[in-house]
């Protein structure tokens, strides 16, 4: 019983950690969706082949930050869950340029969709793509079929 307890503790408290981390990136989205169709700035031609490939189109660069990879392995966990493996490059010094991209497709409730794509090195790394309010919250790029299937999404192309 006494493992059980501690057990769930932990859970509990990696829980909120990762909630905790999750809601401070969805206020810098909602400020981002906000500013997104203001903003006039090229399109990298190599984020729009990769988000096409997996049937994406972007509407509208919304931010281009840089940030040093040094991520908690929970982090790490979910944003493998979505398609982008970090790993190799955690806690290892490297820097990311993380650029955000409105997409043309739409939700079926009229919330945004956005694509995160990751740089290192000057290598176009991966990303994954975030639904506004939704949960888990962010998703794999290969998963539009599936985001269609469910509902999430309409199956026209943009």
């Amino acid at each position: 019983m006494r493992i059980f307890l501690v057990t769930a503790l932990l859970v509990i408290t990696l829980s909120i950690i990762f909630l905790v981390a999750l809601n401070t990136d969805g206020m810098n989205e909602q400020q981002t969706y906000r500013e997104c169709n203001k903003k006039n700035e090229t399109i990298s031609k190599s984020h729009q082949h990769y988000l096409l490939q997996f049937g994406w189109h972007i509407k509208s660069k919304c931010n281009t930050s840089k940030e040093v990879v040094d991520y908690y392995p929970e982090l790490i966990s979910t944003l493998q869950s979505g398609g982008l493996n970090l790993e190799p490059y955690n806690k290892k010094g490297k820097e990311a340029t993380i650029t955000t991209y409105t997409l043309k497709e739409e939700q079926q409730n009229g919330d945004k969709l956005s694509a995160t794509i990751y740089e290192i090195d000057g290598k176009l790394i991966g990303g994954y793509g975030t639904l506004e309010n939704w949960d888990p919250g962010i998703f794999s790029l290969s998963e539009k079929e599936r985001l269609i299937e469910q509902g999430n999404i309409m199956g026209k192309n943009p």
